[in-house]
């Protein structure tokens, strides 16, 4: 008996140290939050998450009318078509009176933004972090005035639509149930401070390959957080930008297959 006791209390430390053991892990096979942001590939991969959650959410997500996404078109697109002779759908998807808490495409478009801030979070808290190896200065700051950019455009868009909303500026790593709404116009100013650090430091058009944003673009949103912001000269400083740098210039001919389309008056089905 006396055996069968001491065999047993030794199987049941092993057990227990075994079970301390297995809950410290190492991870080398796999990435995690701490070994997901080491190499500038690695912040380009999480940059790159992001843009493919804003193509998908706002411009070619399939919906319900099997269309594909016209969540933000919005009342000012006059010659929107959502694609049914739904009423309801109609309503849903162009009249803003309808848009309160508890309406489904307002939910989704508040969850996708604020992902998309976390997302650009974590990047520009993680690309200061010891872990972090950078070949330049000039890397690290274009990764993080490229998140910076991607974070100005999601609360634009907030601060357009809901005015004020909380303003988070660093990874949330832990549950927090406390956030305050920020004023409409200190949304605005941060965006403006972080465009003004995204120009700095962004690839410019040329140097980019596509399915990036620009430098150009964040001067472009920069130009529009300026006429919210009634800084009108800063709007056509940053617009200018745009305009004159050799790069780009303004449309001033129609293109594409619809280049010969003359608008002539509302249709009804």
């Amino acid at each position: 008996m006396k055996k069968i006791f001491f065999i047993s209390l030794v199987l049941a430390i092993i057990a227990t140290t075994s079970c301390k053991e297995s809950l410290t892990e190492v991870p080398k096979d796999f990435y995690t939050p701490e070994n997901s942001y080491t190499t500038k590939p690695q912040f380009e991969s999480a940059l790159a998450n992001i843009y493919l959650s804003v193509r998908t959410g706002i411009y070619c997500a399939p919906t319900a009318i099997g269309e594909r996404s016209v969540d933000l078109l919005g009342i000012d697109i006059d010659l929107a078509d959502c694609g049914t002779n739904s009423a309801a759908s109609k309503l849903q998807l162009f009249n803003w009176s309808t848009m309160n808490a508890d309406n489904s495409f307002v939910s989704k478009w508040w969850t996708q933004f604020y992902s998309w801030i976390s997302q650009a979070n974590a990047i520009i808290d993680r690309a200061d972090q010891p872990t972090a190896v950078w070949a330049s200065a000039a890397d690290k700051n274009a990764i993080v005035g490229e998140a910076k950019f991607l974070r100005a455009f999601a609360y634009h868009f907030m601060a357009n639509m809901w005015g004020g909303v909380p303003l988070v500026l660093h990874e949330t790593k832990a549950p927090k149930f406390d956030y305050v709404r920020a004023t409409q116009a200190e949304i605005f100013q941060q965006c403006k401070a972080d465009l003004t650090e995204a120009v700095k430091y962004m690839p410019t058009i040329d140097q980019l390959k596509g399915g990036r944003a620009p430098r150009e673009a964040a001067y472009q949103l920069l130009s529009e957080i300026n006429i919210s912001m009634k800084d009108y000269q800063g709007a056509i400083d940053a617009a200018t930008a745009v305009i004159n740098n050799g790069k780009s210039s303004l449309m001033t001919t129609k293109f594409g297959p619809w280049a010969s389309f003359k608008f002539a008056g509302y249709t009804h089905r």
